[in-house]
């Protein structure tokens, strides 16, 4: 069981390196999102909100020469809002088939030219048809998706440390603004 647990989670590996451009480009576009005045958003249920927390939590956290970053967590059932701002990134998490709740809610933070990022399960699914990009992971168990996508997740965060601590090394002045999800969902500056 768990040398087919391990052989999954290896082929499913594989496949996600063919996404490390894309999960880099993301936490490149999300500095320069963070330093126009933009917010990052995480988002997802379960597992997949454990998962937001984790890197919410990084991002939001001074690190070496990086000041904490404008990043927090979406409740899932927060839906849409007039609020977005377009340098707002928002990350949506679902290991499983998102709801069509969710899917709405990317697709109007698009609509109000937010961007929205998905790390799903399996392609096709309604959560990256819904939002401007998607990494979806082609593993058959839900589990091996999740331990993907945590990967995932530190590929991108590593990317957008990089790109802050070179635009501060390059003597970019970075803004310093706390960010929360007040209990509505509605983002908060």
């Amino acid at each position: 069981m768990i040398d087919r647990h391990l052989i999954s989670l290896a082929i499913a590996l594989q496949h996600i390196d063919d996404d490390v451009p894309t999960l880099q480009a993301w936490g490149r576009v999300a500095a320069e999102e963070l330093a126009a005045g933009g917010r990052l958003f995480a988002c997802g249920a379960g597992t997949s909100a454990q998962q937001a927390r984790h890197l919410v939590s990084e991002l939001a956290s001074p690190e070496d020469e990086r000041p904490p970053l404008a990043a927090a967590t979406l409740p899932v059932s927060s839906g849409a809002h007039s609020d977005w701002k377009p340098t707002d990134v928002v990350l949506y998490l679902s290991a499983t088939d998102a709801d069509e709740v969710v899917a709405a809610a990317a697709a109007e933070v698009g609509e109000q030219g937010a961007t929205s990022w998905a790390l799903t399960g399996p392609a096709p699914n309604a959560l990256a048809a819904a939002c401007t990009e998607a990494v979806c992971v082609g593993a058959a168990v839900t589990s091996t998706v999740e331990e993907v996508h945590l990967a995932a997740i530190h590929i991108l965060a590593a990317a957008l440390n990089s790109a802050v601590r070179d635009a501060i090394r390059a003597g970019q002045a970075w803004p310093i603004r706390p960010c929360r999800a007040v209990p509505s969902g509605r983002p908060a500056a």
